[in-house]
């Protein structure tokens, strides 16, 4: 997912629809790893997995902003 959105923050602010476009990707997988869970285990596990797609993104981000900065 991160290597998905290094690439197309290269060119410059991406649109929101792009955004999502690389969640949905990166969610597909682990989504399918999942599938074999019932219901219920599925929704115990998805504040998990939202809570750490959304850690990374936002590392991303921080770093992306130290490195603009020059820190």
């Amino acid at each position: 997912m991160l290597d998905a959105y290094r690439i197309q923050a290269q060119v410059g602010r991406m649109s929101e629809q792009a955004l999502e476009a690389i969640f949905f990707r990166a969610a597909h997988p682990i989504v399918n790893s999942v599938a074999t869970y019932s219901a219920e285990q599925r929704a115990a596990l998805l504040p998990s997995i939202v809570r750490f797609m959304l850690a990374s993104v936002l590392e991303e981000w921080a770093s992306q902003g130290r490195r603009e900065s020059g820190g």
